[in-house]
């Protein structure tokens, strides 16, 4: 490999380093106990300011316990 070439590879797995460095920081910040996982409903009125928790619509909750009802076993 052309020397110039080599000078990109570390420059681009450098870069990538940093990225996944910022990523993992940023994860480690979160309040995992607080945070649900998921988005779980598809429409939402709105997040709880105190908890962040979403507020879903009513057609939202409809949805979800309609496929709920389509999709036990």
């Amino acid at each position: 490999m052309k020397e110039e070439n080599m000078k990109d590879v570390k420059n681009i797995s450098t870069a990538k380093a940093k990225e996944m460095k910022a990523h993992l920081a940023q994860e480690n910040s979160k309040d995992h106990q607080t945070t649900p996982a998921s988005d779980l409903y598809s429409k939402v009125q709105g997040k709880d300011p105190e908890t962040g928790v979403e507020k879903p619509t009513k057609e939202a909750v409809e949805e979800a316990m309609e496929w709920n009802q389509e999709n036990q076993m």
